[in-house]
């Protein structure tokens, strides 16, 4: 065979493996997925998506109708991160369409490389959410059904998956002085890890979990929230400590924290610290 056959003939297979079903598209910008992330109104920090922020993705593909159930692995997509940069989002690896095929995308924020369940993934809250653990404590989750590649740009809607509490500081009538700007607020005895599903959403406490206490984040003068794992506090405990100028405040009560709900409780400091004012009543809304 001389050196211009050989040409011919690689110049045939090329062309032969061009034509194959899905090879055609296999280095086209559209044959990869794009995601278009949305939030629910907010993300805990009560923005858009900033710069690091980063999701898990996994795609499952459809057999005779039907998606295939989540695994840890074996699935169309496992764990792939998409990543911000301010301005747009990187799939790494990045995900390619399969022609005529059709998937369910899940997707879960914030992002974390070493997830070993899919069924049963354990996620704690942050116990000092005074800075980044307050983001990093919002867990939200994302599913597209039935999406193929004619859509084109896949939507993911997230939504809060754990509860938010937001304590407003008031001045009582015999409180002396002004209320300090700033103060530490704790929540205690709760537990602070959850047991979530991903392919629902679903999310419990984590019932092997233990509790502890949780420093909130402060947004303004008197102004302070901490996000939670839904649960059940059906005996009066101490839940909410304030120290203030040196001084503790303490409030015990019972309180039900639900998933994607965000509740608000005012605390009336007074002179007395053992006499302190909370009300919680018309603080329920919904996160989401």
């Amino acid at each position: 065979m001389n050196k211009y056959s050989i040409i011919l003939c690689c110049a045939a297979a090329f062309s032969a493996l061009a034509g194959c079903s899905g090879q055609k598209d296999l280095f086209t910008d559209d044959a990869i997925m794009h995601f278009v992330p949305a939030l629910p109104g907010t993300k805990a920090t009560d923005s858009a998506f900033e710069k690091g922020d980063a999701f898990g993705i996994y795609a499952v593909e459809y057999v005779d109708g039907i998606p295939a159930p989540l695994q840890i692995s074996g699935n169309w997509a496992n764990n792939a991160e998409a990543c911000f940069d301010g301005s747009k989002w990187t799939v790494t690896p990045p995900i390619w369409w399969k022609d005529e095929a059709v998937f369910d995308i899940l997707a879960y924020y914030p992002f974390n490389p070493q997830l070993n369940s899919v069924d049963d993934y354990i996620f704690e809250v942050k116990s000092d959410q005074r800075q980044g653990g307050f983001t990093l404590s919002d867990f939200m989750w994302a599913k597209a059904k039935g999406v193929h590649q004619s859509q084109g740009d896949i939507a993911l809607q997230f939504k809060h998956k754990l509860s938010r509490l937001d304590i407003n500081l008031v001045k009582g009538d015999d409180y002396e002085g002004d209320l300090p700007s700033t103060a530490e607020v704790r929540i205690m005895n709760t537990t602070t890890s959850a047991t979530i599903d991903l392919e629902r959403g679903e999310i419990e406490k984590n019932p092997y979990g233990t509790t502890g206490t949780i420093i909130a984040h402060q947004w303004g003068d008197g102004h302070y929230s901490a996000i939670l794992v839904p649960q059940k506090i059906l005996s009066s405990v101490p839940l909410v400590e304030i120290i203030a100028n040196n001084v503790s405040y303490l409030v015990s009560t019972r309180f039900i924290f639900e998933s994607g709900v965000r509740h608000t409780m005012n605390i009336t400091l007074t002179s007395n610290p053992d006499k302190v004012i909370i009300n919680i009543g018309g603080g329920i809304n919904d996160w989401n």
